[in-house]
Formats: C-alpha cells, structure tokens, sequence
C-alpha cells in the first residue's frame, strides 16, 4: 500500500493503485472514447467492404483486407482497453490529482493556491495539436489532460471540494 502522507503532491510523478479515500472523481467520457472508436472502425469496415469488392486483383483484394482487418483489431482492443481503464482525476479538499491508465499520476496542491484554470499548450515545440491543462493561477505546474475529460465535470467537481475556477 502507498503511504500518500510521504509522496510529493505538487507537480511530482508517482505510481497511485487506487482512488484517493474522500476524494470526488472524474473520469474519461466513455460515450466520448466509445463513439470515436466506433467512428474509426465504421470507417474501416467501410474500407475493407470497398476493397474487397472493388479490388482489380485477388492480390489487392487480399492486401486491402488484410490491412483492414489489422487496422479494425488493433482499434477495437485500444478502445476497449481506454473504456475499460479510463484515466481518472480525482479531486479533493487539499490536491487535484490526475492519475493516467498506467497508474503514473501528478497532482495540484492546495498549497500552491485554490484558484484553478484551463491552459491550452502545444503537445511539443513544433506541434500544431493542442492539449487541455489544469493549472493553479501563478504557477508553472500544469496537469495534461487527454481529450475525453469534460470540462463542466471538472467544474462541477472543483467546485464542490471548494477548487475555484477563473476561466
């Protein structure tokens, strides 16, 4: 078992097992995960129907299938494993936590301040993707959210722990 009280709050990576005691949580949108995921392997199938059938050659048809069906495998065990183990974050009187699927989290303290509010920073320098953050107003500490969280959820959850948000 993990001793919370000797772990870093602010800003720091540690493994986390399970939901903080007393703490509210939010997790991934499942329908969000669910209809991309879907959308993707329509698509697919969608494809693989088209090649198959509209293939000139029994090679193309065959290529065309193959890679469809990887592609649709590999999609519904990513989805299926997102929707099975969404990333959580967990909100409490004293830290927000964010804790990812593989159990790795990092956190906001209270300490830091009770002022939050929504950043949008570049994935990398040269990157043109966007990510949502959580950050405490004056402070470079930042948690990267994924794309299924709600913003209204966090709200809503924020606010209930007494978290307040500016933006």
């Amino acid at each position: 078992m993990i001793n919370w009280d000797t772990i870093p709050r602010v800003g720091g990576d540690f493994t986390a097992s399970g939901p903080d005691p007393g703490s509210l949580v939010v997790a991934e949108d499942r329908r969000q995960i669910g209809f991309l995921f879907g959308f993707l392997i329509l698509v697919f199938v969608l494809a693989l129907v088209r090649g198959v059938t509209g293939g000139q050659t029994t090679g193309g048809r065959v290529a065309a299938a193959v890679f469809c069906v990887v592609v649709i495998a590999v999609l519904a065990a990513g989805g299926f494993r997102m929707i099975r183990r969404p990333a959580r974050l967990e909100v409490s009187a004293d830290a927000v936590r964010f804790v990812q699927r593989d159990g790795h989290a990092s956190a906001l303290s209270r300490q830091s301040g009770n002022e939050l509010r929504f950043v949008k920073q570049h994935r990398s320098a040269l990157s043109r993707i966007w990510t949502l953050g959580v950050s405490v107003v004056g402070t470079d500490t930042v948690i990267e959210l994924p794309g299924f969280f709600a913003r209204n959820a966090i709200r809503k959850a924020c606010g209930s722990c007494g978290w307040r948000f500016v933006n």
